[in-house]
């Protein structure tokens, strides 16, 4: 059982998840309707309050359009508080947590990031090897034994899925990250992608991101991409 930290975490990041996603929702719904009058958004335009104004000061055709643009504004504005109060929760959750601010030494691991790993791992001396870790994430392949030969196939899926899901999201940002802290990863990245394709690459690479973030609590150090350099198998 995950103590109590864990647990809040763990519902605090849920509710944002769940804020978030109503959000998306919201926005392909009215970007859908204003496509049927012949409007067509930009990407993101609605992801903004001044995308939203530029929308309701651009008028419409039929005045009930711009009534049903600012009751679904109305309900944007109320889940965009809502996502900043939950927001201004976990940053004081993270500063009260050391262990986010050692995660987030590694490239492109932010505030959400270090809280999803330390929410789902709770203890990471629960878990005997970053093997074990993996499993827990759903990220380990399927395995397929028969005699002496072995298969590996698609990952399990198995576990935390929220786990799973941030930091594959976090090893699409380092594989297109031009930064020196990440050229070690990104090297070892397009190395697989050039043998296995893409999409095994980036879910290779959140493994590897995985398997550092657990040596780093651990053994209570900081990421160090010279270290990366000088061990292959350090991940």
């Amino acid at each position: 059982m995950p103590g109590a930290a864990a647990r809040s975490l763990r519902g605090l990041l849920a509710a944002r998840r769940q804020l978030i996603a109503a959000r998306g929702k919201l926005s392909n719904i009215v970007r859908g309707m204003l496509r049927q009058e012949g409007i067509r958004l930009p990407p993101r335009a609605l992801n903004s309050f001044v995308g939203w104004q530029r929308i309701l000061e651009q008028g419409f055709a039929h005045e009930h359009v711009l009534q049903i643009v600012s009751a679904y504004y109305t309900s944007f504005v109320a889940l965009a508080q809502s996502i900043r109060e939950l927001d201004a929760r976990l940053a004081l959750a993270e500063k009260a947590e050391p262990r986010a601010a050692r995660l987030r030494t590694m490239p492109k691991v932010g505030r959400i990031g270090a809280l999803t790993f330390l929410a789902a791992v709770d203890d990471v001396a629960r878990f005997s090897s970053s093997r074990k870790l993996i499993g827990y994430s759903g990220l380990a392949p399927t395995v397929r034994q028969s005699s002496d030969r072995v298969c590996y196939g698609p990952i399990t899926r198995q576990g935390r899925r929220e786990l799973r899901a941030v930091w594959v999201q976090i090893a699409h940002l380092v594989a297109r990250d031009p930064s020196r802290a990440s050229q070690p990863l990104r090297n070892w990245y397009r190395r697989i992608e050039r043998k296995r394709g893409k999409k095994t690459a980036v879910v290779a690479l959140a493994r590897r991101l995985l398997t550092i973030a657990y040596h780093l609590l651990r053994y209570q150090c900081e990421y160090d991409a010279r270290r990366l350099k000088r061990n292959r198998k350090v991940a």
